[in-house]
């Protein structure tokens, strides 16, 4: 079937219509067909087409269809090739900038990388000797900063911590040995043998039932079989186990019943039972166990709680709280009448209460001597707690009150049994605690100077524990007197008397119930729980540690009953009366045996971790104790606690424990003895210890440094002393020690470690014979000049020392050289070498100043210092024999000394910066230098250093040196300059063409300067050389702007001065300074031109004369073009500075260049239109502040101008420039005119845009991206291929990506701005999209899937930005009416896969409304219900 084309106008090119019968491909047009030929002959052709646009014709077009109301699409085949052209050039262009700048960089590396190489010579020795000094000494500004950190108590205690962790993971690979160690903690539970071997071998013993702590280490433990076994302490303070036993008679029948309670008086002289058949017993155990009084029948059901208070009173009458099971709770009053004679008064306190456990709040009690001695010494007295106070009712309000908390199943009640019985505060189950959790509870041990009793009111505390939840609360008791004189209507409280002071849960995978708690001293609770670990912790909840129990307590069963519709009863597990404390003291009562736990001072959990065999926690404890960081230190009042007895007594302990540490880690019997990280771990350990303890002197006793000295520990202990030295904790060694480092690194070869050392420590500590002697075999010769300045003050034998070191072995050794150079530079500057801490006396530099000159010119035979059996450094070797050479042809009277000259030859650059320091404030004669009695010689010293300097740069001319020659001219140059010293004339001319002629780079600036110093002299002397000129030439070739501008002005010649100073890019303001000086604007003086970086040339300027400033100005407007030929911000700023007025007259000049009338009008606009406020003097402003200052006109004829030239010569700067404030005064119209003329199409729209005319910017927007699509299609092409020259196709088409990216962004936002004020708003958004949905109809075939993807991305972010502010109706609607006949299957998936994500979106966002509504609905409801039930339990409380 034939196909019929329709004729098509394709840029420029008339495609006729076409048929063929045999054609088979569809009527898409090829992208091949449209794209810019490859070659430049096609080029042509094309342009010179009969339908080629041109831009008039382009611009007619666009006008056309936005007078007929036609869509401002454009595809890519409508995009001129002279803009794809110039976008190819654009991207290209930026490509080149980037890789240029790669290139330039790689290409600058390489240069300085062979600069090094080829002057590796001119290195700065002096530099690379302070280096290597630096490296000696440590980083000592670091080590200034950080004295206190390195020394003190901190990082000790960091260090000893590390070592420690370290050891113990490299004695963990000992086939697990560290689990072999028994654990000891801050509580020590050891299995009470003695008890549970009475128990078990009584017959009808039976199950222990319950157990009790008292005063003198009591314990007794009740048995299911009617016994009680009670330990008590005998005079030689072993244990005792007695058994007493009682019996009820009922019917005849003698009848055992069970002990189900216990509990001791205060001083623990009296036993109180309970048994289950409701009876109650009182032992007197103070000597042998008798019955005081049996109580039967006031309890009908077992006994399950006991509690005595303390005595109150001189009549020694005891309160006791007992609780049955059946509920009924009784308060008992045991009055002594004398003659073993007990009367008791029975009070019952409530029928239904339901106590399982009670608990007497302890008397308060005085830190007594005893408890004092045993804490100094970190042990925790036995009888810790247990002296008490004399009774003040004013100061213990607790105790005259009687209070004692009673334990139920649901709360714990705080009752008070004086003057009256009463509960005080009431303690609830807290929310969402399980029913079947049963509190429990201790009281905290109260001492007398911690007591505040305010407004009769004391605050006792109290901890509680509900499961794994731990309350410390505050209770308020208030004394007994406030209460009795209350009215009857006041004596209902106004709340509870109980508040929570902190709360914290335990982690439910450690714990879940609590069986016990015990607050051993104010700082310590212990918390037992049923998964048989108990919890050490401070009452601020900060865990301590934990530690595994074998055997959980023995445990009852009790009954609690529902009431209800469903009348049932449930059993519980209580284990109280199982786990009972006192004091420091606490008892674990098991089925099968008796345990007792400890709280373990310092000093016993050290010997007890000893005794384990776990040095790192015995270690560990020490650190902590030593800074009172045990977290289980029993809380003494503050008078009783020395802090630094607490030092000295572990410190005791350390010295103590250390050598039976060593002996037993470096026995042979020892594993890994052998093991060269096992000997460092130990070494690392000790010294350590030592340093956090501030006592590392101490570590250089026999007994400790004599174990490692004879083991094989020796050199891992020798390798951790010298970080301890590079400290500077360690000032000094022993001898022995200091002999053994020694010997240790030199048998290593690595003598710098000893040198390090020896430069840290006090040197007047060492044996100097001894160190002196070491210094000289080892080659530590900073070492060696740091003992002999220090100590005696001597300064000339460590110059001779390294002087010959550098002689010999190797006949011209750098390093040597470089360290005896930095030596006396650092010594002539006041700096002690080489720790260069503090600063030498001026009388003592001055003294070092003539020792090392004297040194310097010493008489010495030349040929003496070479001997042909040394090693030589082969350049040192060549200059020498030069030198050597020239000597000996030279008819030289007066020979340079010797050591000066090779110093020069083997260092020049570091010789050269030593002697200027050393004449730069000072001179001599010869004679004087060398105190020779007759003055044979009248030579200053700076004439026979020069004269040295120019014979070592005649020689290493001779050896080919021309680095080392070059700087020996620079440094001569500088003396001669400043009229240090004279050289012939000649010489000097000489002088001066070398200092221009030297092939060396690095030192230009420092050349330059030399010459110029050299010149000014002879200026000033009024002796110019006679080959001036030839110097002027070889100054201009050498592009030395500072010294040919000095020969110029000596002429006079100011204009050609100023444009020598234009081109100079190191002083870059010495053109405007030296102009502002001579018009009278700037100071003249070598101090102003430094400070203004013009350089030393300019310094030497002086203002001109009155008369002659009109003539030079107008020299200098005349001579504006050729100034701004060099530099324009120069012109800029000479003309704003000097010509505000003038500058129409500028211009003018300039007119027959262009491009200098842009750059100069660059200058000037730019600095005009900034704002800068400048605090500086006119000669030191900037262009921008010189414009600010001066009120410098800029007239709108320059901004027009400044602008058209911009057009012409930076288009891509125009839209930048139309933005800024400096184009607010420019007509628009104008500016249109010229942004066409040049074809500045950014601009233009922008300007189209600003006047209303949206569509037609829209149009510009849009023929910009289309031109960067087709560009873009053009790599892909084959015929582009070989058009893509400039760059890899890769790079091009990122270029392209973002250059359409910014196209496109520019269209939409436009439209987004616009859109609704225009007219046919809805057309531009359509316009956005056409143009894209047009070129992906254009681009067809695999070769372009990049640039249809990049569309593809395009079309999506424009249809969601439309999505909204454009009816998705219309779109569709548009879409089929313009695009119908055509396959749009592509686009319809790529629409549907927009609007759904759309619209999932939406929906999205709907669920995610709906559902934080729901979340905070039902967060408000919990709080209403939280808020509910807390007014509930308030209220409860209040009944």
């Amino acid at each position: 079937a034939s196909r019929r084309r329709s004729a098509r106008r394709i840029d420029g090119v008339v495609m006729d219509e076409m048929s063929s019968d045999d054609d088979s491909e569809d009527d898409t047009v090829r992208v091949d067909d449209v794209m810019v030929s490859s070659s430049e002959d096609e080029l042509e052709e094309s342009a010179n087409g009969a339908g080629h646009f041109d831009t008039t014709e382009r611009e007619m077009t666009r006008e056309r269809r936005l007078a007929e109301g036609l869509s401002l699409s454009c595809s890519m085949s409508e995009a001129p090739d002279d803009e794809v052209r110039a976008l190819v050039r654009k991207v290209s262009a930026r490509l080149e900038e980037v890789d240029g700048a790669k290139e330039a960089e790689l290409e600058r590396d390489a240069e300085r990388a062979d600069m090094r190489d080829a002057e590796d010579l001119d290195e700065d020795g002096l530099v690379i000797a302070a280096a290597r000094e630096k490296a000696l000494m440590g980083d000592r500004s670091n080590c200034a900063g950080e004295t206190s950190k390195i020394g003190g108590w901190d990082y000790g205690v960091e260090e000893a911590q590390e070592a420690l962790r370290a050891f113990m993971e490299q004695i963990n690979t000992r086939s697990n040995a560290a689990n072999s160690y028994a654990h000891v903690g801050a509580v020590h539970v050891a299995n009470a043998k003695g008890m549970t071997d009475a128990i078990m071998d009584t017959v009808d013993a039976g199950r222990p039932m319950c157990c009790a702590v008292g005063a003198g280490r009591r314990v007794a433990v009740g048995t299911d079989g009617g016994f009680i076994f009670l330990q008590r302490e005998t005079k030689d303070k072993d244990t005792e186990v007695s058994c007493l036993r009682t019996a009820n008679n009922f019917a005849g029948l003698s009848v055992t019943p069970s002990v189900t309670s216990l509990c001791f008086s205060e001083r623990g002289e009296w036993l109180l039972a309970g048994y289950d058949d409701g009876g109650l017993a009182l032992w007197d155990i103070k000597r042998n166990p008798t019955i005081l009084k049996t109580i039967v029948g006031a309890h009908r059901t077992p006994v399950v709680a006991l509690s005595m208070l303390p005595v109150l009173n001189a009549s020694g009458a005891v309160d006791a709280i007992s609780s049955e099971e059946g509920g009924l709770v009784i308060h008992h009053t045991f009055s002594p009448l004398g003659m073993g004679v007990i009367r008791v008064k029975s009070t019952s306190l409530g029928e239904r209460t339901f106590v399982i456990a009670a608990q007497a709040m302890p008397r308060a009690h005085y830190t007594s001597a005893a408890e004092i001695n045993a804490h100094e010494n970190g042990i925790i007295s036995p009888t810790w707690g247990e002296t008490p106070s004399t009774f003040d009712a004013a100061k213990h309000v607790a105790d005259g009150a009687g209070i004692v908390a009673l334990c139920t199943m649901n709360a714990v009640l705080i009752m008070r049994l004086h003057p009256r019985a009463e509960v005080i505060a009431k303690i609830v189950r807290p929310p969402n605690t399980d029913m079947k959790v049963l509190p429990v509870m201790c009281w905290s041990p109260r001492n007398v100077d911690d007591i505040v009793v305010e407004e009769d009111v004391e605050n006792c505390n109290l901890v509680v524990v509900w499961g794994s939840s731990v309350y410390v609360l505050a209770v308020k008791v208030e004394a007994t007197r406030a209460l009795q004189k209350m009215n009857s209507e006041h004596d209902k409280r106004s709340g509870n008397a109980s508040q929570v002071l902190k709360s914290w849960s335990f982690d439910s995978n450690i714990s879940v119930g609590a069986v016990a708690v015990a607050w051993l001293t104010q700082g310590v609770i212990c918390v037992l729980s049923d998964r048989q670990k108990l919890h050490v912790c401070t009452p601020e909840g900060v865990n301590i540690e934990q530690m595994s129990l074998n055997e959980p307590p023995s445990s009852r069963e009790i009954t609690r009953t529902s009431h209800g519709q469903e009348v049932g009863s449930e059993r519980l597990q209580c284990w109280n009366s199982t786990v009972t404390m006192h004091g420091v003291y606490l008892a674990i009562l098991s089925p099968s045996r008796l345990r007792l736990g400890k709280l373990l001072g310092w000093r016993e959990r050290v010997h007890a971790k000893k005794n384990a065999n776990d040095w790192v926690g015995a270690f560990e404890t020490l650190l902590q104790a030593r800074d009172q960081k045990v977290a289980v230190w029993p809380i003494l009042p503050k008078k009783f606690n020395d802090s630094e007895l607490t030092k000295k007594k572990t410190l005791e302990i350390l010295i103590e424990l250390v050598p039976k540490f060593l002996i037993e880690s470096l026995s042979a019997r020892a594993p890994q003895v052998d093991n060269p990280v096992h000997q460092d771990a130990i070494s690392r350990v000790v010294l350590g210890l030592f340093l956090a303890f501030d006592a590392l002197e101490l570590l250089y006793s026999p007994t400790i440094f004599g174990v490692f000295l004879h083991s094989k520990c020796e050199s891992a202990f020798l390798e951790r002393i010298v970080p301890h030295v590079m400290s500077d904790k360690l000032r000094a060694l022993p001898v022995e020690v200091m002999q053994a480092l020694v010997d240790h690194y030199a048998a290593l070869g690595d003598a710098d470690v000893i040198e390090k050392c020896v430069l840290h420590m006090d040197v007047e500590s060492l044996d100097l014979n001894q160190v002196a002697r070491l210094c000289k075999q080892h080659g530590m010769y900073s070492a060696f000049a740091h003992v002999f300045t220090r100590v005696l003050n001597d300064f000339t034998t460590p110059m001779e020392t390294m002087f010959n070191a550098s002689l010999t072995p190797v006949f011209g050794d750098k390093t040597r050289v470089r360290q005896l150079l930095l030596f006396m530079l650092e010594s002539m500057r006041g700096k002690p070498f080489p720790t260069g801490q503090g600063e030498l006396s001026k009388d003592l530099v001055a003294r070092v100043h003539m020792e090392i000159m004297k040194f310097l010119f010493a008489p010495v035979a030349l040929d003496s210092l070479v001997n042909t059996t040394h090693d030589m450094d082969r350049r040192v070797c060549i200059a020498w024999h030069a030198a050597m050479q020239l000597a000996s042809n030279s008819k030289i009277l007066n020979l340079p000394p010797a050591r000066l000259l090779y110093l020069l030859l083997a260092e020049p650059k570091a010789s050269s910066t030593v002697l200027m320091e050393a004449i730069k404030d000072w001179d001599a004669s010869e004679s004087e230098i060398l105190n020779l009695e007759e003055a044979s010689s009248e030579r200053m010293g700076s004439q026979i250093i020069a004269e040295a300097a120019v014979f070592a740069a005649k020689a290493c001319g001779e050896a080919d040196l021309p680095t080392s020659r070059s700087s020996l001219l620079i440094f001569t140059a500088s003396i001669v300059g400043a009229g240090r010293a004279a050289v012939a004339q000649s010489v000097e001319e000489d002088l001066l063409e070398a200092l221009v002629c030297a092939s060396t780079v690095n030192d230009k600036v420092d050349r330059e300067e030399a010459m110029v110093s050299i010149l000014g002299r002879r200026i000033d002397e009024g002796t110019m050389p006679q080959n001036a000129l030839n110097v002027l030439k070889l100054a201009s070739e050498a592009h030395f702007v500072q010294a040919e501008a000095v020969i110029q002005m000596a002429h006079g010649d100011h204009i050609s001065a100023i444009r020598a100073f234009a081109a100079d890019r190191h002083y870059y303001t010495a053109a405007t300074h030296y102009a502002d000086v001579l018009l009278g604007k700037a100071e003249p003086g070598m101090l102003r031109a430094q400070q203004s970086n013009a350089g030393p040339a300019v310094g030497r300027a002086q203002p001109l004369d009155p008369k002659d400033i009109e003539s030079f100005r107008k020299k200098l407007l005349e001579d504006m073009p050729a100034i701004l030929h060099i530099s324009a911000e120069v012109c800029a700023r000479i003309a704003v500075a000097h010509f505000p007025e003038a500058q129409p007259e500028v211009l003018r000049a300039l007119s027959p260049e262009p491009m200098l009338q842009f750059q100069y009008l660059r200058q000037v606009l730019e600095a005009a239109h900034e704002s800068s406020e400048s605090k500086y003097s006119p000669y030191d402003m900037t262009l921008t502040d010189l414009v600010c200052a001066t009120n410098h006109l800029v007239t709108s004829e320059m901004n027009e101008l400044y602008f058209r030239l911009m057009c012409q010569f930076e288009p891509q700067g125009v839209l930048r420039f139309l933005l800024s404030n400096a184009a607010h005064e420019l007509d628009s119209e104008k500016c249109l005119s010229y942004c066409q003329e040049f074809h500045v199409n950014d601009a233009v729209a922008h300007l189209l845009e600003h006047s209303g005319r949206f569509e037609e910017s829209l149009s510009i927007y849009l023929q910009n991206y289309s031109t960067t699509i087709r560009a873009m299609a053009q790599l892909f092409a084959p015929s582009g291929a070989q058009w893509a020259k400039t760059a890899s196709t890769d790079s091009l088409m990122k270029g392209f990506t973002i250059e359409a990216n910014d196209a496109l962004n520019v269209a939409v936002s436009l439209c987004r701005r616009v859109a609704g004020q225009a007219e046919r708003g809805d057309e531009m958004w359509w316009s956005c999209l056409d143009s894209i949905i047009r070129s992906l109809d254009e681009l067809s075939g695999g070769a372009y899937a990049r640039v249809r993807a990049v569309l593809h991305e395009h079309l999506e972010d424009a249809l969601r930005v439309m999505l909204g502010r454009v009816d998705n109706a219309q779109i569709l609607e548009m879409l089929v009416s313009r695009h119908g006949n055509r396959d749009i299957s592509e686009l319809r998936k790529l629409l549907s896969r927009v609007f759904s994500n759309c619209s999932l979106e939406r929906e999205f966002l709907k669920a995610e409304g709906s559902s934080v509504a729901e979340e905070a609905e039902k967060k408000a409801e919990e709080d209403s219900k939280i808020r509910r039930r807390g007014r509930r339990g308030t209220q409860r409380v209040l009944k």
